[in-house]
């Protein structure tokens, strides 16, 4: 059933009507049989789209980072270190976004280094406020304090504050909420 010279179609027939878990591991022994290296890229793009399905995002970080180390082209390499990156934002794992934000600078020159950033950030802040509607104050909390030690504007900066405090408020993080309303 499973041979490593399968096509895009021919996989997609094998995998069609199965439960997620069954993709997983039917994805996972494609691999390991060391398919055409497109192939694997594309088995592990379907592997991360399924474990985002579920909200398994570390899992998925891993998936998009074997698909960028398999991608030939340097954008294709960037776009799945930065989904990479925004997985970990979702888990809440930022160190780790970090890091697989710096690979995917070491594949960027200057300008795509700038766009990959706000990329990024953008994602932060779209996922604060995804949060703050979901009224999950603790994990929108945890992204605002990162948000305010990233490179910002001013403007964002006190924005951000602002919200944190409000946040650190309904959370009755009273050391936290004086210590930030104590800085400039």
């Amino acid at each position: 059933m499973l041979r490593k010279d399968l096509k895009k179609n021919e996989l997609d027939e094998i995998l069609e009507g199965k439960g997620d878990f069954v993709q997983i591991d039917y994805l996972n022994r494609f691999i390991k049989l060391f398919p055409p290296i497109g192939m694997r890229k594309y088995a592990y793009l379907k592997l991360a789209r399924i474990y985002l399905d579920k909200e398994m995002f570390s899992d998925a970080a891993t998936m998009f980072n074997n698909a960028a180390i398999n991608s030939l082209t340097f954008k294709e390499k960037q776009e799945n270190y930065v989904k990479e990156a925004k997985c970990f934002v979702r888990a809440l794992k930022f160190e780790e976004a970090g890091r697989a934000l710096k690979k995917g600078f070491a594949e960027a020159n200057e300008k795509e280094k700038n766009e990959l950033y706000n990329e990024l950030l953008d994602y932060y802040k779209k996922e604060g406020e995804r949060l703050l509607k979901e009224k999950k104050s603790n994990q929108a909390a945890q992204i605002y304090e990162r948000l305010i030690r990233m490179k910002v504007s001013n403007e964002d900066k006190l924005s951000f504050k602002e919200i944190l405090l409000d946040l650190y408020q309904k959370l009755g993080k009273t050391k936290e909420y004086s210590f930030l309303k104590s800085l400039n």
